[in-house]
């Protein structure tokens, strides 16, 4: 942190990039480094790769961290999508996915990369499905996020599942046991949704019962809400239908508790 500032001028881009990828990696939320890395991507973007710019943006959206010269940054990043969005189309659809991240939405770029022509340019590539699949994320997380979008979005047909059914338990530890050994792999998960605060969001406790047994995970924290619907959508917290807010009379005293208990909850987050 101490070092960084110093000789990031003399850095070449591969060299930061590398950088960018340890802090991330190891979730260093050092202010200094991330600014730093910040400060690089604003003084040389414009020359950069699509690829080396998605590796440098990728720490402040997985720490959920706006760099000090952010206002600045985003804007450049905004027109640099636009001029090359279709240079690399994953590296665009990634960066683009970091700023949703980060609570910043670039209309003009998400037109873009809505746009029918760029979608089927990426269609006959190798990394279509990939690409498919950040797509649909981004489509829906502008429902969810940007109400006030009015571009073209993702024809339905484009669309993708990021998984075919619900994982069970045992789905889960086969695909990602590497992760789950880490006691922080869930605030991790909670950290990196769009809008989320991880100063704000709970390292996942084991607690030993006073029997002595092995520990479990503590059931007493909450790291975030969802508010899902009867058809399993997800919704805003600001769309609570109006019978939720007001439980009627003849519901019962759990059933307030509960629904006060989730709007209070709703409030504080």
């Amino acid at each position: 942190a101490e070092w960084l500032p110093r000789k990031a001028e003399n850095l070449s881009p591969s060299t930061m990039a590398l950088i960018a990828k340890y802090v991330a990696r190891h979730r260093l939320r050092e202010p200094r480094l991330l600014d730093t890395i910040g400060c690089f991507l604003l003084r040389r973007g414009e020359s950069l790769d699509s690829k080396v710019i998605q590796k440098l943006v990728f720490p402040f959206s997985r720490m959920n961290y706006r760099p000090s010269n952010h206002a600045e940054l985003f804007s450049k990043l905004e027109s640099i999508l636009e001029q090359k969005a279709g240079s690399s189309p994953l590296a665009t659809v990634n960066i683009l996915m970091s700023l949703f991240q980060l609570r910043h939405f670039p209309q003009a770029a998400l037109q873009r990369v809505f746009a029918p022509a760029f979608v089927t340019s990426v269609m006959s590539s190798p990394y279509a499905l990939i690409v498919r699949r950040y797509l649909s994320l981004l489509d829906a997380a502008v429902e969810l996020e940007f109400r006030d979008y009015s571009g073209p979005r993702l024809d339905p047909r484009y669309r993708v599942l990021m998984f075919e059914h619900a994982l069970t338990a045992d789905e889960a530890n086969r695909k990602y046991r590497s992760e789950l050994r880490s006691p922080g792999c869930g605030a991790g998960a909670c950290q990196s949704q769009p809008g989320a605060n991880p100063d704000l969001v709970l390292i996942p406790t084991r607690c030993r019962s006073q029997s002595g047994a092995d520990p479990d995970p503590c059931p007493l924290s909450a790291d975030f809400l969802l508010w899902i619907n009867r058809s399993g959508t997800v919704l805003p917290l600001s769309r609570i239908p109006a019978a939720s807010k007001a439980p009627s009379s003849h519901a019962s005293l759990a059933a307030v508790s509960l629904r006060s208990g989730v709007l209070a909850l709703a409030s504080d987050l």
